[in-house]
């Protein structure tokens, strides 16, 4: 009997994984969104080449922000970096806070990516959402970037620029000490 028709039949992992990648094409909603969400639990090479599809090619904004979700926290390899990365130019705030988030566990490995974006021509929106994650993964050298940049920046952008240059400094207390020293001097 399969565990279609039996509640009570226990599915192994590897036909729970089978179900969830066929729900995703299901043509309710909530039902393939709940499917996307739940691969999260599950690894596989198979599971992060469809999410990352769902990423790069979905029209639909639920379902990207779920995909996203999903992947958090798996550190996936360049190519999944790549494919995250140009959602932080998506017009959708949500899909830029959730490509941000997962794109905070490559840490400071992130920096050089996020610097050579920064330097293209972007969007407000997509400048204050570099700038706010380069404030999570900066390091000192990324503070002489941000504040270079920051006579550029329209003056909407500057608030989350002075967020992220402070950050790093709490971050990196020694920066501060020297400030404060610097400051005493003059």
């Amino acid at each position: 009997m399969s565990s279609e028709s039996d509640p009570d039949q226990i599915m192994s992992e590897e036909e729970i994984v089978k179900y969830l990648l066929e729900s995703l094409e299901d043509e309710r909603k909530d039902f393939s969104i709940f499917a996307i969400r739940q691969l999260k639990h599950y690894h596989s090479a198979k599971i992060v080449e469809k999410l990352l599809r769902i990423v790069a090619e979905e029209g639909d904004t639920d379902k990207k922000i779920a995909a996203l979700g999903s992947l958090q926290k798996r550190k996936p390899n360049l190519h999944a970096k790549s494919i995250i990365l140009k959602q932080l130019l998506s017009s959708e705030e949500e899909i830029r806070t959730e490509a941000a988030n997962v794109l905070i566990e490559y840490d400071e490995s992130i920096i050089p990516d996020l610097e050579k974006i920064y330097g293209n021509n972007l969007q407000n929106y997509a400048v204050d959402k570099i700038v706010w994650l380069l404030g999570k993964v900066g390091n000192p050298d990324t503070l002489a970037i941000l504040l270079k940049h920051r006579e550029t920046l329209q003056e909407e952008n500057r608030p989350t620029l002075d967020d992220a240059v402070e950050s790093i400094k709490r971050k990196y207390t020694k920066i501060m000490l020297k400030e404060i020293e610097k400051k005493e001097n003059e």
